[in-house]
């Protein structure tokens, strides 16, 4: 038998729309369902979910899980897979559980250090600080 051909359907095309038009978040499942019935669109959970999955498995879209236990979220790959999330790091916050792209100089000369004197290159789409952002910090003073 043959490779398992991959269709592209009305619902995956929608779905990849969806995330290239937030190319620059990380959405989950639920995320999409949101912004998909916000403009209009009557796709199921069911359906999101399935069309998430194959979208990743195809390399279109990438998929991450930063917790367990947690929504896996999803992220439009970009051009030949490669998506802004290789150029930056990512801080997630444990009280609100917001997740922020940050781009620092800083955390380049740290990343070009391990490089250098460990030899070890970080995967900038899988790495994820962990901490309280400042937002929730305030709230806690109060």
């Amino acid at each position: 038998m043959g490779a398992k051909v991959q269709r592209n359907t009305k619902h995956s095309k929608t779905v990849l729309e969806c995330l290239k038009e937030n190319a620059s978040r990380h959405l989950t499942a639920k995320e999409v369902a949101v912004l998909l019935s916000k403009d209009g669109k009557d796709v199921s959970n069911a359906t999101i979910y399935r069309q998430l999955e194959k979208l990743t498995q195809s390399g279109e879209v990438r998929k991450y899980i930063t917790s367990p236990g947690e929504s896996a979220c999803f992220q439009y790959a970009g051009i030949d897979g490669k998506s802004e999330c290789e150029r930056h790091f990512h801080l997630k916050c444990t009280v609100c559980e917001k997740l922020f792209h940050v781009s620092c100089e800083y955390l380049e000369k740290l990343e070009e250090h391990v490089k250098e004197h460990h030899g070890f290159k970080i995967d900038n789409t899988r790495t994820v600080l962990y901490g309280i952002c400042g937002e929730c910090a305030e709230k806690m003073k109060k």
